[in-house]
């Protein structure tokens, strides 16, 4: 039987802010010029003074607000804000407004972060798709980012016009491009009566596509775990899962595994835990992160962030432009209605057996949660290598003059110890002899790692 622990961290709480591809927000006010004033400009052939402005428009606010810069100096000896005129002189070097999309994403991808990016119209079009659910739109800490995509509607349209014209791609499906046509789901019997494996590629949503392949992906799943419900085993093997929503893996993995007493449990602690001892969450000082988020969460003063247990673990630097934040309680109880639903409109298998879930270095975003929400509370025991890491507080800016639309995170998340989750992710209970290396990845990799772990499972039998 499936036991959750009895003590589930604050972290928890960042589970509902990824139910849809991470979305954050809050108003676009402050001392950076306001989006609105934006809104009436169509794309049309950019100049290098036009180019220049946005590049610095994009380089102040990340400069001031972007979680990360650290961490990336500390992972790869990298300082990527000394870099700014070697940038501008970059961007000045683009011929046409296609040189300029590409050269800024290629200058954010110098920081390895794959939660930061210009955004392409296909993830501009899937965005606007998502927002059709009332109740994705009706998040306090979403209305509005939906006004910053609704002022670039008209940029993005000839944006995919432009980029449409050199490759097709830009716009196909934001769901079909992230797929690129692989199977998603894979479902084996090791070993009969005893050990099953699960394997799920990917946690996307297809949104775009009224969600017709996940009803599909969802259905396999159940019909799967039916079958298997009295097995000792299950593998659940998301190595090489890039992430997508988490909404996926609640609704159609969790939910039916734990049944309906799950979501009782999951309501309790989210609104009732006051254990804050497994992570920190911190967020810049800057301006436009305060007033983005002010509306939901709660900012630490100088003195109370001085008297954290965190505090005297970080550096210098951190101390200076970093504080601890909370979320706000008001803003758990409108996101528990939307997770209510997986849970109240779902069959149950009540598997009682025990679960282990692979994870690797390639395990990120939703998929990354899915394996801390495990670690967690109990849910499946992790087995492999430790996953990519995120931050928080996923916020977007809408450049002046092209319109573009850039994520990236203003938060980071630290262990007790001052750990950086970014960094490290989410650890295994037992790690895999397996080699970092990508080489013949994800089939091969992903063979290896199912082997190890039924190996791993063999021997706990014997150890019995």
């Amino acid at each position: 039987m499936i036991l959750l622990s009895k003590k589930l961290s604050i972290s928890m709480i960042t589970l509902i802010f990824l139910l849809i591809l991470i979305f954050s927000t809050g108003f676009f006010t402050g001392i950076y010029t306001s989006n609105t004033l934006f809104a009436s400009k169509e794309l049309k052939d950019l100049t290098e003074k036009e180019k220049i402005e946005d590049f610095e428009y994009m380089y102040n606010i990340l400069k001031d607000n972007y979680a990360h810069f650290y961490e990336v100096k500390k992972m790869y000896g990298y300082d990527w804000l000394a870099h700014k005129e070697e940038f501008i002189e970059e961007i000045k070097n683009t011929r046409n407004n296609i040189e300029f999309y590409n050269k800024l994403n290629e200058i954010l991808g110098k920081l390895h972060d794959g939660h930061l990016y210009v955004a392409s119209p296909s993830y501009f079009n899937y965005f606007l798709k998502l927002i059709e659910d009332e109740a994705i739109r009706d998040f306090v800490e979403l209305k509005p980012f939906i006004k910053i995509f609704k002022d670039s509607k008209k940029n993005y349209e000839k944006w995919s016009e432009l980029l449409g014209s050199v490759n097709p791609n830009y716009n196909s499906s934001f769901f079909v491009q992230m797929r690129r046509g692989q199977k998603n789901i894979k479902t084996e019997i090791l070993e009969e009566d005893k050990i099953a494996y699960l394997r799920v590629n990917s946690f996307l949503i297809d949104k775009d596509q009224n969600s017709k392949n996940y009803r599909e992906e969802k259905k396999e799943i159940y019909n799967f775990l039916k079958t298997i419900k009295d097995y000792p085993y299950l593998i659940i093997d998301i190595s090489g899962n890039v992430g997508g929503s988490s909404e996926y893996w609640i609704d159609a993995i969790v939910a039916p595994l734990i049944g309906e007493r799950g979501l009782e449990y999951l309501k309790l602690e989210y609104l009732e835990n006051e254990d804050k001892n497994t992570y920190f969450y911190l967020s810049r000082k800057g301006n436009y992160t305060q007033k983005n988020f002010g509306r939901c969460v709660i900012f630490y003063d100088e003195d109370k962030f001085r008297e954290s247990p965190i505090y005297d673990k970080l550096s210098e630097e951190m101390k200076k432009d970093f504080t601890i934040y909370e979320f706000k309680e008001n803003l758990f109880k409108q996101e528990e209605k939307y997770i209510e639903k997986f849970f109240k409109s779902n069959e149950y298998v009540n598997f009682k057996g025990k679960i282990f879930l692979i994870i690797d270095r390639a395990t990120f975003s939703a998929a990354t949660e899915f394996a801390k929400f495990c670690k967690e509370t109990g849910f499946a025991t992790l087995v492999g290598r430790n996953t990519l890491g995120h931050g928080s507080l996923t916020s977007y800016m809408r450049l002046p003059n092209s319109g573009l639309i850039v994520r990236f995170e203003a938060g980071t998340i630290l262990n007790r110890d001052g750990g950086s989750f970014f960094i490290e992710g989410v650890k295994p209970d037992i790690e895999l002899d397996v080699p970092d290396t990508n080489a013949g990845y994800p089939e091969v990799r992903a063979e290896i790692l199912k082997q190890k772990t039924v190996e791993l499972i063999k021997s706990l039998g014997k150890e019995k």
